[in-house]
């Protein structure tokens, strides 16, 4: 058989192999476009979807007692793994300081979604180096900052932990169109204290008593419903009343405003 006859025979399968390969290069290419077409946009001030924040995450930091080194260091670590490993892609992480005068800190120390990190579920559209970057410099470094310059060496006379409750629940879980879970983490010693209600020798503590009381009555909080919450609970005084007796008394208030107290984690040092 002559060279040109083999060459002749072998042409219809080289030209099926290009039909295919020129299928399959139209099929990248659209779907290519069709991740463009339908990325949702990002706010270049929240760094939010434009579709709305994907879940919200609530975080309140009592800074009416004073942290021990050892629970700072814990804070600091703590916030930076739950930044890294917990919070979302799209979601909002919301951080507000619980001080002495709540009413002014109604307004959050920091209010920014989470952009993303590098994965293998971006790794065809995306480009490493700048989703990384992105990630540190426009969201986890600048929290890191506004938590450092937090003095957490406060000792105030009072810790009205229910009306600011009540501020971050209602302020952090009222963003436009957000979906997916709502989480209050809060870093306390969850002993409230206040003019009309203390726990500060209080043994005789128990929820059902605390909410007959007129004051009890004003502690509701609405935006708590459906929030799963997690208590970093700090050291405290031996003059509050017992850790155990606390945990419950919370338990039960979270539950009767329709929140589930899902973690209790004490802090180092406790």
């Amino acid at each position: 058989m002559s060279l040109y006859k083999r060459r002749k025979k072998s042409s219809p399968i080289l030209g099926i192999v290009a039909i295919l390969v020129t299928i399959m290069l139209i099929s990248l290419m659209s779907y290519v476009v069709y991740l463009q077409v339908t990325k949702d946009t990002i706010d270049k001030v929240t760094l939010c979807p434009a579709s709305g924040p994907k879940g919200e995450y609530v975080v309140l930091i009592d800074n009416t007692s004073p942290f021990p080194f050892t629970q700072k260091a814990a804070l600091a670590q703590r916030l930076q793994s739950m930044v890294s490993n917990e919070v979302p892609k799209g979601a909002m992480l919301t951080v507000f300081l619980l001080g002495e005068d709540f009413a002014s800190n109604s307004e959050p120390l920091f209010e920014k979604c989470n952009p993303g990190q590098w994965s293998d579920a971006n790794k065809y559209d995306s480009n490493k180096k700048f989703i990384e970057k992105n990630f540190n410099e426009s969201f986890a470094k600048p929290l890191a900052d506004v938590v450092r310059k937090i003095p957490l060496d406060v000792r105030a006379k009072t810790s009205p932990i229910f009306e600011m409750l009540q501020l971050a629940s209602m302020r952090g879980f009222n963003h436009s169109h957000a979906d997916g879970e709502k989480r209050l983490i809060v870093f306390s010693d969850m002993a409230a204290n206040t003019h009309e209600f203390s726990m500060y020798k209080n043994a005789q503590l128990n929820y059902r008593g605390f909410f007959k009381t007129l004051y009890g009555q004003k502690t509701t909080a609405p935006g708590l419903r459906g929030a799963l919450v997690t208590l970093n609970v700090m050291a405290t005084e031996p003059a509050v009343t017992p850790y155990s007796t606390r945990m419950e008394f919370w338990a039960q208030y979270f539950s009767e405003n329709n929140a589930s107290l899902e973690h209790v984690n004490p802090m180092e040092g406790l």
